[in-house]
């Protein structure tokens, strides 16, 4: 066993490779990795609760400015609205437009192929290892 690799750099760099993969992905229609992510969580959110520009803000750990600017975009090139809310005219809601909702789905839909060749380069007993293993050491991080 070789104890000159490190935990943490191995999978530092296997989590790298996999937002670099998925980045790609989402590139592919026109839109940059944390676009991705705020459509996913967008979706993910609507359904639930109305989304308010501070959610995105705290969930991703983006700058106010930052959040603001990309949301601009966003808006610009059609893949959500802002909707001002009955209760605070102030507010407004963020959501997906049907233009949002294809392109998250795309999306979504190339993760699921990342993640299907990756299972399928391992034994259903292997995952299960994999998963108990990742699931050990976490637990052994959070004392």
């Amino acid at each position: 066993m070789n104890r000159e690799i490190h935990i943490g750099k191995k999978v530092s760099c296997f989590a790298r490779k996999l937002h670099r993969k998925i980045d790609k992905e989402a590139s592919q229609y026109g839109i940059t990795a944390i676009q991705g992510r705020i459509l996913g969580f967008l979706y993910n959110k609507n359904d639930k609760r109305d989304v308010f520009q501070k959610d995105i803000e705290e969930e991703f750990d983006i700058r106010r400015s930052s959040v603001t600017s990309v949301l601009q975009l966003m808006e610009r090139n059609g893949y959500i609205e802002r909707v001002s809310v009955c209760e605070d005219a102030r507010l407004k809601k963020i959501v997906l437009t049907e233009k949002g909702l294809e392109t998250q789905k795309n999306v979504y839909d190339s993760i699921l192929k990342i993640e299907k060749s990756l299972r399928d380069e391992l034994s259903d007993e292997e995952i299960d290892i994999l998963f108990n293993l990742l699931d050990r050491l976490s637990k052994k991080l959070i004392d």
